[in-house]
């Protein structure tokens, strides 16, 4: 009879501790925390005007006599809107910065590390990417992600939907891995 009443004791000392401790760890209601971006697939549209503030060269190719433009950096900050239409919904801008690697003529290769700050009224947060855009087609990894995007693993297809000059916009197809 005593162990049932010892068992009992514990077991109501279990839930009666258990009870306040989930609850301090639930969210609060009305919390600033967004949800979780659940979905596999986010696709969204980067706007670039020519000549305009928000791409410049930060740093000039190393020898161009050997190298094509080696070396030559820009950085970048880029509207990022709902539809391929550069007067669609703005969701946030995407910063950044390349450097070139490439050595042969009349090639592009890039290095670049990009991020995402995205707010589209339900999900928010920043992803950032990395990795090379060549000539044939950009694939970047996520490297990482806060907000509705913390913990995500995946990449960007990043393509380039229209070119009117001044402007280019370019399609980003992120795939999440889960």
């Amino acid at each position: 009879m005593e162990r049932v009443f010892f068992v009992h004791n514990i077991l109501v000392l279990v839930v009666v501790f258990s009870l306040p401790a989930a609850l301090l760890l639930k969210p609060a209601e009305g919390s600033d925390e967004p949800p979780l971006f659940k979905k596999n697939h986010l696709k969204y549209y980067v706007q670039l005007e020519s000549g305009k503030p928000g791409n410049a060269r930060s740093a000039e190719p190393i020898n161009t006599t050997f190298s094509n433009n080696f070396g030559q950096s820009a950085i970048f900050a880029f509207n990022v809107t709902k539809s391929k239409s550069r007067t669609s919904k703005v969701l946030g801008f995407v910063r950044g910065y390349t450097v070139e690697t490439s050595y042969a003529a009349n090639t592009l290769t890039l290095l670049e590390v990009e991020f995402l700050e995205y707010d589209d009224g339900h999900y928010s947060g920043t992803l950032q990417y990395q990795g090379v855009v060549t000539m044939e087609g950009s694939q970047l990894a996520i490297a990482g992600g806060t907000g509705s995007f913390r913990g995500l693993q995946g990449y960007v297809e990043v393509s380039v939907e229209s070119k009117v000059e001044p402007f280019t916009t370019y399609r980003h197809d992120v795939t999440l891995l889960k």
